[in-house]
């Protein structure tokens, strides 16, 4: 009843305004943050008069509410199997291992940088759990011969700025965006290794539930 209430609003809203409408967007934490701006950027140049809402949350917790109807949109940096799902990739995200920049690790990047079963060694700070970042993690770092099971993990922490400040100051390594360190990096502060035999990166997703009928707003944001 709730969705056929909002279907009519909308086309009643889009004659009375030439289909104006507020945009409602889930994202994840590195499209939210990192990729998302210039895109709502170059939109609002395009369709100054259109609105944006932005709900930043887990990639789990982004295709949930995408499935159920609650935004018009998402972006997720993994896939999930859920029934009228659409995904389409648009932005290749790299994921990396971030030390802090001391000596100890320069050495490491001097010698080779196929090996990183040094990792195993070193307090290792994860993403929370329902991240996408952290599922591509679990997965790339397997598929390089490191069991996750084998880390060892000192720390869960939701927020990217908060695992960079806390990798700065030799709380412990960790695996992140490398478009999420770029700062960071180009500064010197942190530095990164690559994760052997990873693809060319992970995909960025724009999702969107197929069974729903799209405003004309987020037919044109899409």
């Amino acid at each position: 009843m709730i969705d056929l209430q909002k279907k009519i609003e909308e086309r009643f809203s889009a004659k009375k305004e030439a289909g104006k409408h507020c945009i409602s967007i889930a994202a994840s934490s590195i499209p939210a943050q990192y990729l998302l701006p210039k895109v709502l950027m170059r939109f609002n140049e395009k369709f100054p008069d259109e609105q944006l809402k932005i709900i930043e949350s887990d990639s789990s917790e982004v295709v949930t509410k995408v499935v159920d109807h609650m935004v018009d949109v998402g972006f997720t940096g993994t896939v999930l199997e859920k029934k009228h799902c659409k995904y389409l990739p648009f932005y290749k995200d790299e994921l990396v291992i971030v030390t802090p920049a001391t000596e100890k690790y320069v050495a490491l990047q001097d010698s080779s940088m196929d090996d990183i079963s040094w990792i195993k060694k070193e307090a290792f700070i994860m993403r929370e759990e329902g991240s996408g970042t952290r599922k591509e993690a679990e997965k790339q770092l397997q598929n390089a011969g490191i069991a996750v099971e084998a880390l060892n993990v000192i720390a869960s922490i939701g927020n990217q700025e908060a695992i960079k400040k806390s990798v700065r100051q030799g709380m412990g390594i960790s695996v992140m965006s490398r478009l999420a360190a770029e700062d960071e990096i180009e500064s010197g502060k942190l530095l990164i290794f690559p994760i052997p035999g990873a693809s060319e990166g992970r995909d960025i997703n724009l999702v969107y539930n197929k069974n729903y009928e799209l405003s004309r707003s987020a037919e044109r944001f899409i």
